[in-house]
C-alpha cells in the first residue's frame, strides 16, 4: 500500500517534470528561431543603411560624350569623379540621397 501511495505521489511530480522539460525545449527552440529571424532582420536593415560610394573619374573622351561635347559641370563632374550617398530599395535599385566631390583626404 505504501508503494502505491508512494507511486501515486511521484507520478504527478514526474509528469510535471516531463511537462517542464517539454516546455523548456519548446521555449529554447522558439528562442533559437526568434534569434535567427532577428539576426536576418538586423542584417537586412544594415544592408539598407545609406553608404557613401565613390564614382571614379572617367576619361576625357567618355566625359565629352556624356556632356554632349561641351565643357560644362557634367563634364567636370565626370572628369573629377564624385561620391554618392546611396541606399538600395527593396528591388535592389540604387537611390541617391546626396552627392559630393571626392574629399581630398581619406575618410
Amino acid at each position: 500500500m505504501a508503494l502505491l501511495v508512494s507511486l501515486g505521489m511521484t507520478t504527478p511530480v514526474l509528469a510535471e517534470s516531463i511537462l517542464h522539460q517539454a516546455g523548456k525545449s519548446v521555449g529554447e527552440f522558439a528562442s533559437g528561431v526568434g534569434n535567427s529571424v532577428t539576426d536576418n532582420m538586423r542584417k537586412n536593415m544594415q544592408a539598407n543603411e545609406p553608404q557613401w560610394i565613390t564614382i571614379a573619374p572617367k576619361s576625357k573622351e567618355v566625359c565629352l560624350k556624356e556632356s554632349s561635347g561641351t565643357l560644362n559641370q557634367v563634364y567636370m563632374r565626370c572628369r573629377n569623379g564624385w561620391q554618392e550617398y546611396v541606399r538600395f530599395d527593396a528591388n535592389g535599385q540604387k537611390v541617391v540621397l546626396s552627392e559630393r566631390a571626392i574629399p581630398a583626404y581619406p575618410q
